[in-house]
C-alpha cells in the first residue's frame, strides 16, 4: 500500500478549513502540523483528511495501533496470547527474560 500525500492545494484547503490549527478540540497548536487520516490507513486507505499537531498525532497513533490490533484479533486475522497458548498448548513457551544472574540475598 502506497502512502498518499496531500498536494499543496489540498494542504492549504485543510489548513484554512481548520482555522490554521490542530483539528483536536481544545488544542490550539498552529505549529508542526501533520496530515493525518481520521480512520487509520491500515483499516481504510486514503489521503489524509485532517491536520494534527505532533503531540496529538502521537497520542492518536498510539490509540490507532491498539484499535487495529483489536480489530484484527476480533476478525480472526491474529489471535490473543490466550488463543495462541490454547492452539499450541504447553509447547508454546515464552522467552524467560528473568535470568539466573538476578540473584537476591
Amino acid at each position: 500500500m502506497t502512502r498518499q500525500r496531500l498536494t499543496n492545494k489540498e494542504w492549504n484547503a485543510l489548513l484554512e478549513q481548520q482555522g490554521g490549527k490542530c483539528c483536536v478540540p481544545g488544542c490550539e497548536s498552529e505549529t508542526d502540523l501533520i496530515g493525518e487520516h481520521s480512520t487509520p490507513n491500515a483499516l481504510r486507505a486514503g489521503k489524509p483528511d485532517q491536520l494534527m499537531c505532533a503531540s496529538c498525532h502521537k497520542i492518536k497513533t498510539r490509540n490507532d495501533v491498539r484499535e487495529i490490533a483489536r480489530a484484527r484479533r476480533l476478525s480472526g486475522e491474529t489471535s490473543s496470547q490466550w488463543g495462541r497458548r490454547k492452539k499450541f498448548g504447553p509447547t508454546f513457551k515464552s522467552k524467560n527474560t528473568f535470568r539466573s544472574h538476578h540473584r537476591y540475598g
